[in-house]
């Protein structure tokens, strides 16, 4: 069975630990006062930026580069689950930052966000308090099926590598 290229493993691992982050940050940050979150929130913001970035290159990347074939006898539908999974994926590490730049940026007194000192981002799209509730709304709900969908991809590759005895660890660790 084929292994993924280095810079897809980068991608791969790179990225989730950044979402494992946020959502230890996030979770720590919940039942805080505003001004102690804060501490929390404002590497948040700039890891769901690096998320952002990083789901970017990795399409960009895919899109020029395909993976390793499956091993044949993997079901077809534990296939089409496992490609269903990754876009889904995909589409939650684009909408989760976008969300939350915009819930930022529709609040009207958010100061713009701070990369890790080296640079701000701006969603000014003006005070829009409807837009900021929506956006906030969304952000928050998505994080459930982000974190199902994390319990699925981590017990699909174990019960692959384990119960099935092929190697799908091996196909995307370092």
């Amino acid at each position: 069975m084929g292994k993924y290229s280095k810079i897809a493993i980068l991608f791969h691992w790179a990225i989730a630990t950044l979402i494992v982050a946020n959502i230890l940050l996030a979770t720590l940050a919940e039942d805080l006062p505003r001004a102690t979150r804060a501490v929390y929130m404002s590497p948040h913001k700039a890891i769901g930026i690096s998320i952002l970035i990083l789901t970017i290159g990795r399409i960009l990347w895919r899109l020029g580069h395909r993976p390793p074939p499956l091993p044949g006898q993997l079901a077809g539908f534990q296939a089409t689950a496992g490609r269903t999974v990754h876009i889904l994926f995909y589409i939650l590490m684009i909408v989760m930052p976008l969300t939350g730049l915009l819930m930022i940026g529709a609040n009207g007194k958010a100061a713009p966000v701070d990369f890790f000192g080296l640079f701000t981002v701006d969603m000014a799209v003006g005070k829009n308090a409807a837009l900021a509730d929506f956006a906030q709304e969304g952000h928050e709900f998505l994080a459930t099926p982000l974190i199902i969908l994390i319990g699925l991809h981590v017990l699909g590759a174990l019960k692959h590598q384990f119960i099935d005895r092929m190697p799908f660890l091996q196909r995307m660790w370092p």
